[in-house]
């Protein structure tokens, strides 16, 4: 995983728009010392740190990226969520 640029981690977090408040959207990804793990944040606001096998928001976290997320839906569906600007 490469070494966090805080500069870029501001100017992403003050993008006007850069989540779409009314979907399940990935805001953050961490190398923590238990493996990988990511920060999602509902169409409700709630957020939730999530590892690969865990479950939000109807969702199942299947694999976590440097900069993106897969899930699979309730339904089935596998989707790649990426971080803003990214």
């Amino acid at each position: 995983m490469p070494e966090p640029d805080p500069a870029l981690a501001a100017a992403n977090a003050t993008m006007p728009d850069a989540l779409d408040m009314h979907r399940l959207a990935l805001i953050g990804v961490v190398d923590a010392h238990d493996g990988p793990a990511a920060l999602l944040r509902s169409a409700w606001g709630s957020i939730a740190r999530v590892s690969v096998g865990q479950e939000a928001f109807g969702a199942q976290i299947t694999a976590i990226g440097n900069s993106q997320v897969i899930v699979t839906d309730r339904w089935g569906r596998t989707v790649a969520l990426a971080l803003p600007g990214g």
